[in-house]
């Protein structure tokens, strides 16, 4: 289990948040945290290409506000993926704003981000 981005280099050399250009998938669900209470959760597969292979790497965003997402096709390119902490501002208890600042694809706010995984596509190239 993948959990911060320093994990995902020894797979991807030169990888940054700002270089993620693909989403594959977003599934986004609604349950009961271990308080009975409920809270949101944003899984977002997106693809990044290292090396003439095709990697996906799934992130999970944990009480997610302020969704806004548009798709353009089957395969959705961010331009301009970036993740802001927020902490500084004191947004509470949104510590993200999740962004494609180029052209708007998704938008969000978040308590915390998990990245839980970093696999080679078996299924899509890019």
């Amino acid at each position: 289990m993948i959990r911060n981005i320093e994990s995902i280099k020894p797979i991807i050399n030169n990888f940054s948040i700002h270089t993620i250009e693909w989403l594959s998938d977003l599934h986004f669900q609604v349950i009961q945290n271990k308080y009975f209470e409920n809270t949101s959760i944003l899984d977002i597969t997106f693809l990044i290409k290292e090396n003439g292979k095709t990697y996906e790497l799934l992130i999970r965003f944990f009480n997610v506000e302020a969704l806004r997402f548009q798709s353009g096709g089957t395969l959705t390119q961010i331009s301009g993926f970036n993740i802001k902490d927020l902490t500084e501002n004191g947004y509470y208890p949104m510590k993200y704003e999740v962004e494609d600042y180029e052209n708007g694809i998704i938008h969000f706010y978040c308590a915390d981000i998990e990245f839980l995984s970093l696999t080679e596509s078996e299924y899509i190239a890019i």
